[in-house]
């Protein structure tokens, strides 16, 4: 065993360890003697019992051992728990063990020690205290607990539990009677206090540790009694703070205890308070409260809240009540508060505290004590106001937050006058209360001050103030609660109050405080609301805005309460305004004004000296925003001053003055830019007759508050605003600006440290001379050349230029260089060394220097100088310093962060990257905004529509939709599709021209020109260019919209004239000559205007080409010369030399085409040396072609395009033997570009039989793989995989035109695109060359030559060196040249080709004799082996690919149906088994094909045209796009794929309708010349007649030639007359003929003769001068009618022969064979069968067969005899009924009269350009109408008495008019006009409405309504036109012929009877009285039933031609006048309309 000093030591140890052990195994001794207190403690009441039973040993003898080491260690153990740092808790533990311990045995031996009973209770306080310490608080309050029993114990208190009591007493109750120990009081009161801070620190969550505690303190009262003052004060301060923290900790956790315990517990701590000194106190806690109340209210129920919160209050009131000079003030200070909780609590508190508030008032008001009654009215006041206040708030939470929330406080109160008047008395009791300096009146000290009542009525101030401000709209209004305003007399008291106490009363101290934090937000919301009740009671109103004006001009408000007033005021100010109260709106917007301009000022200062320290610029930004929002304001009150007098400019002075002080500040300040556009719009407004002329510098320069600097902003935004209203007074305007800017330069910027500014005016009136007019330009330039010249020294002087000053010569340079070239602009300023271009480059000098940076206000205006100077210089074609304008337009991009790209992209999309008329590069960042090859046109299209689909259109949006247009148009014509190409280039051209029209202004002038042509004069009208000049305002000012687009005038000028080039291409293209030949010398005008020669050079080009196809030789000529002069004096300007190189080929090939043309044309054969010069232009053109840097360029780019693809591409796929087979690529580049012309039997077998075995139309189409796989597309087993690898190989190897095509568009790579795009433009040019190489050789027989020259032009689609090509490779070529690739670049040129190669391989068959077998033959060439169903196949893809193409569709179609037609009779054109059989169907289709071409595409064009004008004339989006673009598919000349060919051409025939159709054409030139060749014609067949028959079940075709000459056969005695016609000379008017030449002149001379005889024998000069000789007269007349009879007879029978009954639709049938085939021998039998089954004839056999061609003949007409014998006959009335026949004439013989033949004179015929006119009309007339069951369609029906009729117009037509006016009368029901001459308008509407419209007078009359005007037409009638020639068609060369007759068809007229050449009036007036009589009679009978038909769907009946016989009859001469008029048309019937009755 350890003994004591050991223990001891360890016990003193730092860390003492095992402690516990050591003292329980030392003390062991008394273990005996806590087991007799362990059962004492259980079982107290025996405790005597026990005590005898136990034997235990002495206490003394363990007293005297062991009471030095229990002293020693229990003074030990508390000193060791105290230590700081405190020792381990480890070792605590058992310290504290072991001090229990000690205090065990210490108890036990305390009997035998000496002292006071209560000592050993003192050592254990001492143990609960150590424990405290180590906030074991559990514990230490089991220690106390059994300390205070101990206590009662040794006090004489027994624990007696007594029934029915739960607790017994815990603290010893001590008399003060029976003199208790004050030391155990004491002792007791320790103890309890520990507890009861053990409790404040232990935080339980047990309800019952906190009863104890009340319990111990009530019962504690009795010790304190008996304490003396210094004890008492001590423990009672312990005890009241402790019951302070458990108090606030209840209240915190109040969800976890009773409301009673909180009750409870906060009324002893309240109590416990009010014993002490700190009585003050209670406050606090209550506060500390209702604090931690109001924090939990989002958690805790109202009624909780509300409990405690009254219990609380009820204590402070009573206590204030019993002693108010000591609790008052904080009981208001906590009304206060809590009032303020209340009102931002979310819950419904306001109501129930209010309520509260008031019971609480009504007590204190009830007080019995006078003592303190005014002290307890003040306080019922101030509760009144805090009551009032939260009413108000609880009504706003009862009506929601957003639904009147002011309104419902305001009508509560007006809703409660009891509260009212509480408000208003408490109001008055408190004014008079204190006197006006806010002291209290009463002498005697009072311990309330006025601050509670500032608390008050600030609290109920504020938010009803809030209130009314919130809605002003509801208080202003004239409702019904506006009456009650009045009532409101108590609240605006108060509010009057506040502000007189706030503003006169306050200290600068209490101020101060009022104005920190938010305190400051009070007096401004509360002075508003009282203007408002002000305005409103109309009271007080001066104190009320002299209120406001004293907050306003305060020094202590602050900014943001300025912010707030400004608000407030301008918000009252706008709704007084709304109500009309304009007086008071005007005051208050003042002070508004007022308001803003302090708070700017207040900012510039602080914003200066926040300056000083930090350059953040952010607030300067937003001082400048209230800058112009205070001068919008002062603007809007000089609009309230309806009377502009002196008070105006008060106002704009005092608020100039203003700004200026703010200017001083911060000198970059904005001028009030608002204000002084009011300023110029007063101006404007006091201007009368008087001029009124005054200034803004007269009103300010008196002033000295303002500076110079701040005068020139003022007067510079006046100049501005000038400006901006110069649309009200120009005149004006100009003065004042003028005056401005003089004043400027005059009396502001008059030193040197404003030179800068100066030299800014100087440019400012440069700019607006130049807005005067171009007159006034040369003072602009001067004031520029001023400025340039006082910048210029500046810089010199100083050395160096600010940015400004920088930026502003620069500007000057650009605008001295625009202004030099617009003051001429057809000067030539371009050459080095000229001020154009020394401007320019000074101003990029000073752009380009690394230092220099563009100003960002001047950054648009400067990028669209630098933009103008690009457009301009682009359009000129100059492009020499354009890499330095590049420079500097990105360097300004740049500036903005803009990427390269997108630089580029902006550049590309405004078309800013090349010049006019220059191939254009494309990105891939550019979609959709660019046509790449890469883009599908659906994607074009949506997006072009999608720019232009939003509302309104911006012109940039206009602008890039119009690029997309023209792009997608552009890409559409090298497709071939001309007609979609049409539509959108037309779109695109309406587009830029409303872009031409905002940019620039001109005039023009008819003008007419007159051309010599052979003798004959021809006029040409076209419009000239007067003045043409940039709008003034645009010059100097461009457009950018939202997508960042800068539009400029020349960028706008060139975008036009390229789409005046492109339609005019197009619409030259489908034969739209008239269109075209205006829109291009529209554009040549402008362009030789504006001195452009790019575009001078291009129209004239096209220009040339289309007078060369009129055959107006001598036009063309003059201006190809033209172009070609252009060209030689600009070499110089274009900076392009590929352009350069283009348009010298072009024109080289224009003029030899031309010397071509002109030559084949003539009458005499072309000399040797004209053909030379064609060709010697041809060959120079390609020479410079080849030799030009377009071969570097692509060499460059091939190898680029080689190491930018990747080289894991995967090849395409190849067969097994392919693969092993291949060749190397040395042999295979030896193959391809081999140059051996030897042609081998495999290369033979390979021409002639790859397609023998699939039909052409069965191939299949291109595959959709990548660019080297589009060529595997057929499906021939004779080319498997060799084949396939072959063609891929080859188009590998070489490039072909597709590969390029495919590649440009998938590439990337800006100059790889660029350079492919321009190899395609290489080899367009070059197979336009070749082809015409090839096509002069072919005309004059060097056939092989030709063959050359197209293989050739076949290696260009394949490869650039046009020599590429081998024997071996040929089949490959030609396999692949003759597929189909949808988006062809090259389809024009590809289809050109195709045609060529295919006729002079048909031109070869003629050297080849048909005897020498096809095996012993000898081929020229490789051409000429090519087989016929090859050459048909690639025809055919000709023929689809030049479907849009009118004059190159024509010749395919013809070489087509002339080669099925040979394909029955020839054996070297048989076709394959598949097409056996069906010859006639293709040839008739194709025949028709070939006629009225480019009135075809004229009709579609017109159809969607009309369509575009139906929606307005604008694509909204792509559907209506897409719907404009869906033409009829029986319009359409060809389908879009060879593949739909073969169905197409069934579906033309089904859709025929049941009348039969004729066609007939004339083939001469070089395709007679074939012919002739090819069936060994004798020398004197010039010409061929293709003759077809067309019906739905059956197609004939014959081929005759015209080997009769038809001349004049005149005798000697009418030789004398004929003389006297055609010598008169000279004649006023000389006769027009309607085609300049014709074949027809050719084999029918005699028909010309009979026209100009015709002609001048009915003329008046010739009738006066034989009037005296009538005979002769019709001696002549009757020898041309007869001569014109013999013409018609000899055309039927030496053309037609016996085939003229094809005429009637009859052809030999079999069934007819037996009547003659005994007459005839085998062959003859046979050769009769075949025609007969082939249904093709084709005149002149051989000799072989027939020993002549009449014998057949012969053969023929006996046949057809008999077939008429079978027949029954023919009788008049049957040819009535009989079908009509409709005529379609090609325009070589459309002059002739065919329906006068004898054959068809009495016959029903009607005449149509083609056969897609008459489906037009079928369609547009019989879209309603549904077909008969015979499936015959229903034909038009007009009604003849639904008419319009216009009877001599000119009024010289006296015969007429008295022939037909009393006609016309007695038809009452008929429209017309007699002598006089309607409008256009009258007209139209006649042609609209009415059935029928009857034309008697000169000419077709057109002189009234223009054809033009007529093609607009959506629906026309029916037309009868009887003046001369109204029926002729005027042939324009190749060109579609014009005239009346087509215009009306384009309209839609049913039917057009009409003359076609000059006729007399008796006899014509003879026809057409016989015809409209005819048509009335049959209109009669129409009513009657026929007996086949259903009524008014007969088609039997007489229609309008089936009275043309009769009516020709009724001329005296019948053939003269008789054959004149004809019928356009099909058949129409003649109905009775309803309504209609005479």
């Amino acid at each position: 065993m350890e003994s004591d000093a050991s223990i001891l030591s360890k016990l003193q140890s730092p860390s003492p360890s095992d402690i516990h052990r050591l003292f329980t195994a030392y003390l062991h001794p008394f273990t005996p003697f806590f087991a007799l207190s362990a059962a004492i403690a259980k079982k107290p009441a025996k405790s005597s019992k026990c005590k005898s039973k136990i034997e235990l040993p002495a206490i003394r003898p363990l007293a005297k051992q062991f009471i030095s080491f229990i002293h020693k260690a229990l003074s030990l153990i508390p000193k060791r728990l105290c230590e700081s740092p405190q020792i381990p808790k480890n070792s605590a533990m058992e310290l504290f063990d072991s001090y229990l311990l000690c205090l065990n045995c210490l108890e036990i031996i305390a009997p035998e020690l000496s002292g006071k009973p209560h000592s050993v209770q003192v050592q254990r306080i001492r143990y609960v205290h150590c424990l405290e310490n180590w906030c074991l608080f559990e514990e230490a309050e089991a220690e106390g607990l059994v300390v205070l029993e101990r206590l009662n114990a040794i006090a004489g208190v027994e624990l007696k539990r007594k029934p029915g009591k739960l607790k017994a007493r815990l603290v010893p109750e001590l008399k003060k009677e029976e003199e208790a120990d004050r030391e155990l009081a004491a002792i007791v009161l320790e103890v309890v206090v520990t507890l009861v801070k053990c409790a404040s620190k232990r935080r339980s969550k047990i309800e019952a540790d906190y009863w104890r505690v009340i319990s111990l303190v009530n019962e504690s009262e009795s010790c304190f009694k008996i304490l003396d003052a210094k004890d008492y004060e001590k423990f009672h301060h312990f005890l009241e703070t402790n019951l302070h923290i458990i108090t606030v900790f209840l209240v915190a956790e109040i969800k976890s205890f009773s409301v009673d315990l909180i009750r409870e517990f906060s009324t002893v701590t309240f109590k416990e308070y009010k014993k002490s000194c700190a009585h003050d106190q209670i406050y606090k806690v209550a506060l500390k409260i209702c604090h931690s109340l109001f924090s939990q209210r989002d958690e805790l129920s109202v009624d909780i809240i509300l409990e405690v919160f009254k219990h609380v209050l009820d204590f402070m009131a009573a206590e204030c009540k019993d002693g108010a000079e000591k609790i008052a003030p904080g009981f208001l200070e906590l009304v206060c508060y809590c009032a303020n909780k209340c009102q931002s609590a979310t819950v419904v508190l306001c109501d129930p505290v209010a309520q509260y508030l008031y019971r609480l008032a009504r007590f204190f008001h009830q007080g019995e004590c006078v003592l303190f009654l005014k002290d307890f009215l003040f306080i019922s006041s101030i509760l009144t106001l805090y009551a009032s206040g939260l009413l108000g708030s609880s009504s706003n939470q009862l009506k929601g937050e957003d639904s009147g929330k002011g309104v419902a406080s305001i009508q509560f109160f007006l809703h409660n006058t009891e509260r009212l008047q509480q408000v208003a008395l408490s109001i008055n009791w408190l004014t008079d209360h204190f006197d006006t300096a806010g002291k209290e009146k009463s002498s005697r000290e009072q311990a309330i001050s006025h601050l509670p009542y500032w608390e008050a009525l600030k609290f109920f101030c504020l938010k009803l103030a809030e209130s009314i401000l919130l809605n002003r709209k509801e208080i202003f209004s004239e409702a019904e609660i506006a009456y009650c305003w009045e009532s409101l007399s108590g609240i605006h008291d108060a509010f009057r109050q506040y502000c007189h106490i706030f503003l006169y009363c306050l200290s600068d101290t209490e101020r101060e405080k009022e104005t920190s934090g938010d305190n400051h937000k009070v007096i401004s919301v509360v002075v508003v609301a009282t203007l408002m009740l002000s305005f409103e009671t109309n009271q007080n109103i001066k104190e009320s805005t002299l209120s406001v004006k004293h907050v306003i001009s305060a020094q202590w408000i602050p900014n943001k309460r300025l912010k707030y007033l400004y608000v407030s005021l301008n918000n009252i100010a706008v709704m007084l305004k709304s109500k009309n109260r304009l007086k008071e709106a005007f005051k208050v917007l003042k002070m508004c004004c007022k308001t803003l301009w302090n708070y700017i000022v207040d900012l510039c200062k602080i914003e200066m000296t926040k300056s000083q320290e930090s350059e953040d610029d952010m607030s300067e930004k937003s001082i400048a925003d209230l800058v112009m929002e205070a001068s919008d304001k002062v603007a809007f009150l000089l609009q309230l001053n309806q009377e502009c007098d002196f008070k105006v400019n008060g106002i704009i002075r005092e608020s100039i003055i203003c700004w200026s002080n703010a200017e001083n500040f911060i000198a970059t300040l904005p001028a009030p830019v608002s204000l002084i556009k009011e300023w110029v719009k007063i101006q404007y407004k006091l201007l009368d007759d008087n001029e009124h002329e005054v200034m803004l510098y007269p009103l300010l320069s008196s002033s000295k508050e303002i500076s110079k600097r701040a005068l020139g902003k003022l007067l510079e935004e006046e100049l501005f605003a000038y400006n901006e209203k110069s649309y009200l007074n120009p005149r004006y305007s100009l003065r004042m600006k003028m005056k401005v800017i003089n004043v400027l330069l005059e009396e502001i910027y008059v030193t040197e440290e404003s030179i800068v500014e100066k030299c800014r005016v100087l440019i400012q009136k440069a700019k607006l001379l130049r807005a005067l007019g171009l007159e006034q330009l040369d003072k602009g330039i001067l004031c520029l050349s001023d400025a340039v010249s006082a910048l210029k020294l500046t810089y010199v002087s100083r050395r160096c230029c600010s940015s400004q000053a920088d930026n502003l010569l620069i500007h000057a340079y650009l605008l001295r260089a625009l202004y030099t070239q617009e003051a001429a602009p057809q000067s030539m300023f371009l050459p080095p060394g000229s001020g154009f271009l020394d401007d320019i480059h000074g101003a990029l000098n000073l752009c380009l220097l690394p230092d220099h940076c563009h100003e960002n206000e001047q950054y648009e205006d400067m990028l669209y100088l630098w933009y103008q100077l690009i457009d301009l210089l682009s359009i000129k074609g100059y492009l020499e310093i354009h890499p330095r304008l590049y420079d500097v337009v990105i360097k300004l991009f740049n500036k903005k962060n803009i990427q390269f790209a997108k630089t580029l992209a902006e550049l590309w999309k405004n078309k800013r990257l090349s010049h006019a008329l220059c191939t254009s590069p494309c990105m891939e960042e550019l979609k959709p905004l660019v046509v790449g090859f890469h883009h599908i046109n659906y994607e074009i299209k949506q997006a072009a529509s999608d720019l232009i689909s939003s509302v309104p259109i911006t012109s940039c949006s206009s602008f890039l939709s119009s690029n997309l247009y023209y792009d997608l148009s552009a890409r559409l014509i090298s497709s071939g599709q001309m007609i979609e190409a049409l539509a959108y280039a037309k779109e695109a051209h309406r587009l830029r021209s409303k872009l031409l029209q905002q940019k620039f202004e001109y005039s023009v002038e008819k003008v007419v020109e007159t051309f010599d042509v052979k003798g004959e004069l021809i006029d040409k009208i076209h419009y000239s260019v007067q003045t043409f000049k940039v709008i003034d305002f645009v010059v100097t000012k461009g457009s950018c919209d939202y997508e960042g687009s800068v539009l400029t005038p020349w960028n706008v000028l060139s975008c036009y004239l390229e789409s005046i080039l492109q339609v005019g291409f197009v619409q030259e293209t489908l034969g739209n000559v008239s269109e075209a030949e205006m829109l291009l010398q529209w554009g040549r005008n402008v362009a030789q205007f504006q001195n452009l020669p790019l575009f001078e050079i291009s129209f004239s080009c096209l220009l040339g080409k289309l007078y060369r196809k009129q055959k107006l030789w001598s036009i063309s000529e003059k201006e190809l010369s033209s172009a070609k002069k252009g060209l030689a004096d600009n070499l110089n300007n274009i900076s392009c030399k590929k352009c350069l190189c283009m348009w010298e080929i072009s024109i080289n090939q224009q003029i030899g085409d031309l010397i071509l043309s002109s030559s084949c044309i003539s009458e005499e054969p072309p000399s040797p040396k004209t053909l030379s010069s064609a060709k010697s232009l041809y060959k120079l053109a390609l020479d410079k072609l080849n030799l030009s840097d377009w071969g570097t360029l692509y060499s460059t780019s091939e190898e680029s395009l080689a190491n930018d693809k990747c080289e894991s591409k995967v090849e395409a796929r190849r067969s097994r033997r392919t693969k092993k087979e291949t060749k190397p690529a040395s042999q295979k580049q030896d193959i391809v570009c081999g140059y051996s012309r030897r042609i081998t039997r495999s290369v033979h077998r390979s021409l002639v039989e790859t397609h023998e075995i699939e039909p052409a139309g069965k191939e299949t189409g291109p595959s959709s793989g990548s660019a080297n796989e589009h060529l595997m597309g057929f499906d021939s087993k004779s080319f498997s995989a060799d084949l396939q690898s072959e063609i891929r190989s080859l188009c590998s190897k070489m490039k072909c035109w597709q590969c390029l095509h495919v590649e440009a568009g998938e590439c990337c790579n800006l100059s790889i695109f660029i350079s492919m795009n321009w190899e395609l433009v290489h080899r367009k040019l070059s197979l336009r060359l070749l082809m015409s190489i090839g096509k002069f050789s072919g005309i004059f027989g060097h056939v092989h030559e030709a063959h050359e020259i197209l293989l050739q032009s076949l290696s260009v689609l394949f490869s650039r060196n046009c020599s590429k090509h081998s024997s071996d490779s040929l089949p490959f070529l030609i396999e692949s040249v003759g597929k189909y690739y949808p988006g062809d670049a090259l389809a024009v040129e590809r289809a050109t080709l195709l045609y060529f190669i295919c006729w002079f391989t048909v031109k070869s068959n003629c050297y080849q004799a048909n005897s020498i077998p096809s095996s012993n033959r000898k081929f020229c060439c490789e051409l000429s082996s090519i087989g016929t169903v090859r050459v048909l196949s690639l025809l055919k893809v000709s023929f689809i690919l030049c479907r849009d193409v009118p004059l190159l569709l024509q010749k395919v179609s013809r070489l087509l149906a002339v080669i099925y037609v040979l394909s029955t009779s020839l054996e070297q054109f048989s076709l394959s088994s598949n097409e056996q059989g069906s010859e006639s169907q293709w040839a008739s289709f194709f025949h028709q094909a070939s006629l009225g071409t480019q009135l075809n595409q004229q009709l579609l064009s017109g159809i969607m045209q009309k369509k575009q004008n139906q929606s307005a004339g604008v694509y909204e989006d792509l559907d209506s796009v897409l719907d404009i673009l869906d033409l009829p598919h029986s319009l359409r000349s060809a389908p879009e794929s060879c593949e739909d060919l073969e169905e197409f051409v069934l579906d033309f025939f089904k859709g025929l309708p049941s009348t039969p159709v004729i066609c007939i054409s004339l083939v001469a030139g070089a395709d007679a010349s074939l012919l002739k060749d090819l069936l060994h014609c004798p020398p004197k067949v010039q010409a061929w007649i293709l003759l077809s028959h067309l019906s739905s079940d059956n197609q004939h075709v014959v081929l005759l030639p015209v080997h009769e000459i038809l001349k004049e056969e005149a005798s000697d005695e009418e030789s004398d007359s004929s003389s006297i016609i055609f010598n008169c000379k000279d004649f006023v008017t000389q006769w027009q003929c309607p085609w300049i030449s014709s074949v027809i002149d050719d084999i029918a001379p005699v028909f010309r003769h009979v026209l100009e005889g015709n002609y001048y024998s009915s003329s008046e000069y010739f009738l006066e001068s034989i009037r005296e000789n009538t005979s002769l007269w019709w001696t002549q007349r009757n020898r041309l009618n007869e001569c014109l009879c013999k013409f018609l007879q000899d055309v039927e029978d030496m053309w037609l022969g016996t085939w003229k009954y094809l005429l009637l639709g009859m052809w030999p049938s079999c069934n007819h064979l037996d009547s003659i085939k005994k007459s005839l021998s085998q062959d003859e039998m046979d050769l009769l069968q075949l025609v007969v089954t082939k249904k093709c004839y084709v005149g002149l056999r051989s000799k072989e067969t027939f020993s002549s061609s009449s014998q057949f003949e012969n053969m023929m007409e006996l046949l057809f005899n008999s077939m008429l014998e079978m027949s029954d006959d023919v009788n008049q009335a049957e040819c009535i009924s009989g079908k009509p026949i409709i005529l379609v004439l090609d325009i070589e013989v459309q002059m002739l009269p065919w329906e006068c033949l004898p054959i068809l004179r009495n016959q029903e015929v009607y005449r149509m350009p083609s056969i897609g006119s008459i489906f037009a009309t079928l369609d547009r007339h019989c879209e309603n109408q549904k077909r008969l069951e015979s499936s015959d369609p229903v034909f038009p029906l007009i009604d003849p008495l639904d008419s319009y009729y216009l009877l001599n117009p000119d009024g010289d037509l006296s015969r007429t008019q008295v022939e037909f006016e009393s006609w016309f009368k007695n038809q009452d029901i008929i429209e017309g006009r007699i002598g006089t001459v309607p409008t256009v308008e009258e007209l139209s509407l006649a042609l609209k409405d009415h059935d029928l419209f009857i034309y008697f007078g000169h000419g077709s009359g057109t002189q009234y309504i223009p054809g033009h005007e007529i093609q607009k037409l959506d629906g026309c009638a029916a037309t009868l036109l009887l003046g001369c020639s109204s029926g002729s068609l005027y042939l324009r060369g190749s060109y579609m012929p014009h005239g009346a007759p087509l215009s009306y068809i384009l309209a839609g007229s049913p039917v057009i009877v009409a003359n076609l050449w000059e006729v007399t009036d008796k006899d014509i007036d003879r026809f057409g009285k016989a015809m409209l009589n005819a048509w009335l009679r049959e209109r009669s009978t129409a009513s009657s039933e026929c007996p086949r038909c259903m009524p008014t769907k007969c088609i039997h009946r007489p229609r309008i031609a089936s009275f043309m016989a009769q009516a020709r009859d009724a001329c005296n001469l019948g053939f003269l006048i008789g054959a004149s008029p004809v019928c356009y048309g099909v058949p129409t019937g003649i109905i009775k309309r309803k309504g209609k009755n005479r």
